[in-house]
């Protein structure tokens, strides 16, 4: 399913004083508009990904705050139905930052990527233990963003992460998933290898630093 411009204001209908829409971009599952400059509609293109946008939104509402950077914020949730078929669509507020190329991301100081390191290490590990918003008991099993890409953070007037976004694909499964893209060493348009490396480096010394911290708790029982 591909949306209009006029398609897009039909669905929104009178939920929101509509002054101006404009075509973001569309991935696998869904396109978004942004509306009247501040805030984003995202659509799906077909049912799979009406159920997908159903669990992002659930997620999304339950993880907000928690984190140093920004997630989309959800403000509306709703439904429209195309033919007899019922799909599911939302609204959140407009993220700030910019996306940064492969060539502009490895050209950063190294200074700036250790301190990406940093902020998407941390980032990763709280999304990953945040096991009550699925109902995770497996152990090995973590909340996972399912699409952790260059292209899904927005950097800062400094270069530095702000905001993560496109949970489209969230799901439970192993941690190594979100870290895919992450060492990927051919794909021209990703962080590049060695700096995955880094980031998966920061990421396990954080999970020692915290199993260290509870075991030293729980001793002291």
């Amino acid at each position: 399913m591909k949306y209009s411009i006029e398609k897009v204001k039909q669905i929104i209908g009178n939920k929101i004083d509509i002054k101006s829409v404009e075509f973001l971009g569309a991935g696998n599952h869904s396109e978004a508009f942004c509306i009247n400059e501040n805030l984003v509609i995202k659509l799906p293109k077909h049912k799979k990904a009406s159920v997908c946008l159903e669990q992002e939104t659930k997620v999304l509402k339950q993880i907000q705050g928690i984190f140093d950077l920004q997630i989309p914020n959800v403000i509306l949730k709703s439904k429209f139905k195309s033919g007899n078929v019922e799909f599911v669509y939302f609204i959140s507020k407009k993220l700030e930052g910019r996306n940064l190329s492969h060539d502009e991301f490895v050209a950063l100081p190294q200074s700036t990527k250790d301190k990406c390191t940093t902020i998407i290490a941390k980032f990763l590990y709280t999304l990953h233990n945040q096991k009550q918003v699925l109902g995770i008991k497996r152990k090995d099993f973590v909340l996972l963003h399912g699409d952790f890409s260059l292209n899904h953070i927005l950097f800062d007037k400094n270069n530095l992460p702000c905001a993560i976004l496109d949970f489209g694909d969230t799901r439970i499964g192993k941690s190594m998933s979100d870290f895919i893209y992450l060492l990927d060493e051919e794909d021209d348009e990703e962080f590049g290898k060695n700096f995955g490396l880094q980031v998966l480096k920061e990421y396990n010394k954080i999970i020692k630093e915290h199993n260290l911290e509870n075991n030293i708790q729980t001793s002291n029982c």
